[in-house]
């Protein structure tokens, strides 16, 4: 017979083990993801899953099956309607990228808090305004993966030109009054074509009116009384009745990619999205050759730029699978891991140190225009302020309709420059944003 100490001894082996073999490489555990990053046959995020597969996936008996690749706004409606097993819903994966709302339109305690199996000590590793945007009520229910902010996008082949007859230097760009006076040498230089375009004209009020200090919602509104705004607004309503911004709807990555525009303030991951050459309305092209510097700011206002980007969640599940997607997701966020990805899409890496990484010069950037963006991220990253917008259930909304109605002002009133005193043009413009705003 076995002694106790040799039955307590067996009894806690038999235990450890257990607690140790929920994978099998035999028997993997299967994850399904859906994410945002690239198409569905051509994914960077796809082609970082298949290295964990083969890799530590294969060893620890881990299998991530990526089953949907979405566009970012279309997850959200996806898993919401997967959750609430809406009528021909597909399946809710197991884990998924997706923003803050997305919690919301579920049900915040039915996610998995990442917190519960990551240890401070890790969790300080990373961008702590990252971690931030993912929580709720004290809970990360979201993992950082890859964050993108807003970059200056500019045509050099072109600038460059323009540099050397008007004496316009980058540096100029840093500051939006640097920018408006630029615009109007442009303006004049290249026969009357505009200077710049915003993909997301919201970004322009909001983050210029909180980084003097101003209120840009209130109410969940736009606080179009507030002091702060109506000096931004109407030094950007002043430079469009001038002609110097695109009134075209659509990305600013394709104003540029045409001649409509020299550059652009778009997303960093954008540039996923340039081709190595703008093609002009009569067929003629040229070379795109890429200058990207941080967004500008106002001399009197803090250095503010937009932090957007979805964060890794799951549902509470079986203790077997959210061991397996702790284990991915360290992997993923990995600096040597992390790092590679974020340089071939145009993103932010998640953990503090990574940084460092892209000081190194033994990495081969896949053109000059992924090296200058980096360059750019790096001074963003060591200069400026991340601002996250506030979450209300209507915000999609007025974001639209803001950016609409610019469009639609841009549009009318350049065609009235000559018309009447500017002063009163931009009032006329303030007053129906007003109205269209209400």
């Amino acid at each position: 017979m076995l002694s106790v100490w040799s039955l307590i001894v067996a009894i806690v082996a038999v235990l450890s083990g257990c607690s140790e073999s929920l994978f099998s490489p035999r028997t993997p555990t299967v994850l399904t993801m859906w994410h945002v990053y690239g198409g569905q046959t051509d994914s960077p995020m796809n082609r970082l899953v298949e290295r964990f597969n083969q890799s530590v996936g294969q060893k620890e008996g881990i299998l991530v099956n990526v089953t949907s690749v979405f566009t970012a706004p279309d997850i959200h409606f996806a898993l919401v309607a997967a959750a609430k097993k809406h009528p021909g819903a597909a399946d809710l994966p197991d884990i998924f990228t997706t923003y803050p709302k997305t919690p919301y339109a579920i049900d915040p305690e039915l996610f998995m808090d990442w917190k519960e199996h990551l240890s401070e000590v890790e969790l300080q590793e990373y961008v702590p305004s990252f971690v931030s945007e993912g929580e709720i009520n004290g809970r990360l229910l979201l993992l950082p993966v890859a964050k993108s902010s807003n970059a200056l996008f500019i045509n050099a082949t072109i600038f460059d030109q323009f540099s050397r007859e008007t004496g316009v230097r980058y540096e100029d760009l840093a500051t939006w009054e640097g920018m408006f006076q630029a615009a109007k040498r442009y303006y004049e230089w290249s026969g009357g074509k505009a200077f710049y375009k915003y993909d997301d004209w919201i970004l322009y009020g909001m983050l210029n009116t909180v980084a003097l200090g101003g209120e840009f919602f209130k109410d969940q509104k736009i606080n179009l009384q507030d002091e702060s705004f109506r000096n931004v607004w109407k030094q950007l309503a002043s430079s469009a009745i001038d002609g110097e911004v695109c009134s075209l709807a659509g990305y600013a990555t394709t104003a540029m990619m045409t001649g409509e525009v020299l550059c652009g303030i778009s997303s960093t991951a954008s540039i996923l999205y340039f081709k190595d050459t703008v093609t002009f309305p009569d067929n003629t092209t040229i070379p795109l050759r890429l200058a990207v510097l941080p967004p500008p700011y106002f001399k009197d206002g803090r250095r503010l730029t937009l932090q957007r980007g979805v964060g890794l969640g799951m549902l509470k599940t079986s203790k077997e699978k959210e061991r397996a997607a702790v284990i991915f997701a360290r992997w993923l966020t990995d600096v040597d891991n992390n790092v590679p990805f974020v340089r071939e899409t145009g993103y932010f890496p998640v953990k503090n140190s990574a940084y460092q990484h892209f000081q190194k010069n033994d990495f081969k950037y896949e053109s000059e225009n992924y090296q200058a963006l980096h360059a750019a991220i790096q001074k963003i990253h060591a200069t400026y302020e991340f601002y996250i917008p506030p979450f209300f259930e209507n915000y999609g909304e007025v974001e639209k309709q803001f950016s609409a109605a610019h469009i639609e002002l841009f549009k009318k009133y350049q065609r009235k420059r000559d018309s009447a005193d500017k002063a009163v043009l931009i009032q006329e413009m303030l007053s129906k944003l007003e109205s269209d705003m209400k």
